[in-house]
């Protein structure tokens, strides 16, 4: 392993964010659009780091008909500022898709189509990350008893740096959840992997799947495999 690098010994951010997800990149927007209004005594300094080598978002889950389970209104800005040039409505006029969405009459948008609107505020954003940069560890530096920064550890393919911070925002995102005694394997997954599993089995002719839970995305999950496999038996439990 290389050795840790010390950053620029002056240089502490206002603010470092651990991955970009959807609520880190929503932070990112805000603080985006702050610097923008702010002069240069009120801006905020801030970075993120995200171990993906790109932006991704529940990419095992996103069925081509699976459709979000909130209104577009719970986008990355609008609840914020409704006049966001990142709102989903904006994304949508860039698109050229913006009527095609209207006169659908439907407040819940592909879940494929958030997932594109995602990655493109985060681009939008990509000063502010850096991608392939797994944060291993976070030290507190003290002088009298009180905690004057954070030494943040970052791990890349060029090694270990470590990046000062005044404050951490921690958006890493849910731990796939199963049930107690059940380890994930080959005949055993969890949701989150579920199209990269399927394809696995391309050329196969699986005869049985179980599905447990009773949520919107299992019985997406049981509609997909009805479709992907309709010789199959699947038994929604």
């Amino acid at each position: 392993m290389s050795q840790v690098l010390p950053d620029d010994a002056t240089l502490v951010h206002d603010l470092i964010g651990i991955g970009f997800g959807p609520s880190n990149v929503a932070m990112a927007i805000a603080l985006s659009e702050h610097n923008a209004r702010a002069d240069g005594q009120e801006a905020v300094s801030a970075h993120f780091f995200e171990q993906q080598p790109r932006f991704g978002w529940h990419r095992g889950m996103l069925i081509d008909d699976a459709t979000m389970q909130v209104s577009f209104l719970k986008d990355l800005v609008t609840l914020r500022n409704p006049a966001s040039e990142f709102s989903f409505l904006c994304y949508l006029q860039s698109r050229g898709r913006l009527i095609d969405f209207i006169n659908h009459k439907n407040l819940f948008p592909l879940r494929v189509e958030f997932h594109d609107y995602f990655e493109w505020a985060a681009a939008k954003v990509d000063d502010l990350v850096s991608y392939g940069h797994e944060v291993v560890g976070v030290a507190p530096v003290e002088r009298d008893g009180t905690v004057q920064h954070l030494e943040v550890t970052v791990r890349s393919g060029e090694g270990l740096e470590v990046h000062r911070a005044r404050n951490l925002v921690i958006g890493t995102g849910l731990r796939p959840l199963l049930p107690e005694g059940v380890e994930r394997g080959d005949r055993i997954w969890h949701n989150s992997e579920l199209l990269a599993k399927v394809d696995a089995l391309e050329g196969t002719s699986p005869s049985r799947f179980v599905v447990v839970g009773a949520g919107q995305s299992a019985a997406e999950n049981v509609a997909y495999l009805h479709r992907r496999f309709p010789d199959a038996e699947v038994c929604a439990v």
